[in-house]
């Protein structure tokens, strides 16, 4: 009588027999927290971007150079000196194209933090499936890292030509004004770009690693 020959599992269900339930439901957890701090993201930028053409004025942070008042603090303590260096300014009769440049900061901001949920969602699928290697999350890895160099460097110039433009509306002389002309940016998803860069050839090299381990069984 010829023996059955034994049963293949699945990668699939193989991988799920090795996370116990609770990393599943972590795991899964992660993904919608990730997945819903994107859609936020998305949302909050369209509403900023509606309220800077809704024609009530336009909030936008510009960076100042205005001194504390020596009268702010009442208690026991005294201040010696102190500045603000940035302010939230409600501002109307705005050029359009200077709102179009901030809008086109605050999309591009968006975006990086959808694409950086985006990943977190499809790194958190990769586990669960058993294949956080596979040729699929290295693109992904690679794709969100340009993203976040190419967004942030993006964002940065967008913001700081939108900035400078609405200072020069305020005040026609650049030396009379508690807003100067200077600009700086946020360069942070540049840096978790180059990072994920990094990650991205690791995962690269563990890809080669699984192909040749499957390749063994």
């Amino acid at each position: 009588m010829a023996s059955r020959p034994p049963q293949r599992t699945t990668r699939l269900s193989s991988a799920r027999s090795g996370l116990r339930g609770s990393e599943r439901f972590s795991l899964w957890l992660l993904a919608a927290v990730a997945a819903t701090i994107g859609a936020l993201s998305l949302f909050g930028a369209a509403t900023s971007i509606v309220g800077l053409f809704d024609g009530r004025g336009a909030s936008v942070p510009l960076f100042t150079d205005a001194p504390v008042p020596d009268d702010a603090a009442t208690g026991s303590a005294t201040i010696v000196s102190g500045a603000f260096t940035e302010a939230q300014v409600v501002i109307a009769g705005l050029e359009p194209w200077s709102l179009v440049f901030l809008a086109g900061g605050i999309a591009v901001r968006a975006l990086i933090f959808a694409a950086l949920a985006a990943l977190f969602v499809a790194l958190c699928v990769a586990v669960l499936r058993g294949k956080p290697f596979g040729r699929s999350m290295t693109w992904i890895v690679a794709t969100v890292s340009v993203t976040l160099i190419a967004g942030g460097l993006v964002s940065v110039a967008l913001t700081g030509i939108g900035q400078f433009w609405i200072v020069d509306q305020l005040n026609a002389e650049p030396g009379d004004t508690i807003f100067p002309t200077a600009t700086a940016g946020d360069l942070t998803p540049v840096f978790i770009g180059i990072g994920l860069a990094a990650i991205g050839a690791a995962f690269e090299v563990g890809a080669r690693l699984q192909r040749d381990t499957e390749g063994l069984v």
